[in-house]
């Protein structure tokens, strides 16, 4: 299930921010990660209530909401448009240079201390993972987007 706001043909271009789930004594240090890989202002999203503090998961943990600029995804990296390894040291000006590629993100935010999961959704889908007689698969083979009007937008993976 997610929010119609999520319904997106390109990671981050109507929602702003990737969600990431930490835990409480590495929040600051995922902080300060995210920022040395690009991410603009990355912040724990916050309660309801002001005075409530960090909203907090069913397992007692945090999030935080990181913004990045658009990623690519691996066509764009096939077809020249960058290399997808997020943003170098020294400057450079070639389009797409800089940006993350989908997979390559998630897998890089993963490996911070204190990251628990991501909602980057990549990889094997169900489907895949079947096929290849592994255990699940980190893109769902279906979304539920729920409208504004109430309704509900099915979204299903391509079986290959």
């Amino acid at each position: 299930m997610a929010d119609y706001r999520k319904d997106q043909s390109r990671l981050l271009t109507f929602w702003p921010t990737i969600p990431i789930e930490v835990a409480p004594i590495s929040a600051y240090q995922v902080l300060n990660a995210l920022r040395g890989i690009g991410s603009t202002n990355p912040v724990i999203r916050q309660g309801p209530v002001e005075k409530a503090g960090p909203l907090k998961t069913d397992q007692d943990f945090f999030i935080i909401d990181a913004p990045f600029p658009s990623l690519l995804t691996s066509a764009d990296v096939a077809n020249g448009l960058g290399d997808g390894d997020g943003p170098k040291s020294t400057g450079g000006g070639a389009v797409g240079e800089g940006k993350w590629q989908v997979e390559v993100l998630s897998k890089r935010i993963k490996a911070i201390t204190g990251v628990l999961e991501v909602g980057i959704f990549s990889g094997l889908d169900g489907f895949q993972a079947q096929k290849l007689g592994v255990s699940g698969g980190q893109k769902p083979v279906a979304v539920y987007f729920g409208l504004q009007d109430g309704s509900v937008k099915v979204r299903t993976a391509k079986q290959t």
